[in-house]
């Protein structure tokens, strides 16, 4: 039986967080549709690919999708 590293380990972790966060943003942001928050979710998680912490990235990345939401949401009204 082959035993999960670490690193394995995190990467579930990680997505199953921003698995999550997705249903949040999407929730949050019904107007927006779900393929596009997968892709701001994922286009921002790709910036932090080679970070060697990973703990921080779900937050990171929530900040910078909300704040892309609310600026394209301000420019619509």
């Amino acid at each position: 039986m082959k035993v999960p590293t670490m690193d394995a380990m995190a990467s579930e972790q990680l997505d199953t967080q921003l698995a999550e966060l997705e249903g949040r943003l999407t929730h949050d942001y019904d107007k927006v549709g779900p393929s596009s928050v997968h892709d701001l979710v994922q286009r921002e998680r790709a910036r932090f690919e080679g970070a060697r912490i990973h703990v921080y990235v779900p937050i990171l990345v929530e900040r910078a999708v909300r704040t892309t939401l609310a600026d394209s949401a301000g420019k619509l009204t």
